[in-house]
């Protein structure tokens, strides 16, 4: 990954978006997913939304 200080203004937009909309994916997929609603147990399509917010973040050095 870049350095998040090398981002252009547009890139650290656009990845502020993925992080605000991979954050309401997960809590409304959650809601709806029956293994997700279960404690240490976490789907496929949860894990992939949670796995697209870890690597915004990273690339804006927020992890």
């Amino acid at each position: 990954m870049s350095d998040p200080r090398s981002l252009a203004p547009e890139e650290k937009e656009a990845l502020w978006d993925i992080v605000e909309r991979s954050d309401r994916d997960l809590e409304t997929h959650e809601m709806r997913c029956g293994p997700c609603r279960t404690p240490g147990v976490v789907c496929g399509t949860g894990d992939n939304i949670a796995a697209t917010n870890r690597d915004a973040r990273r690339a804006l050095g927020l992890e």
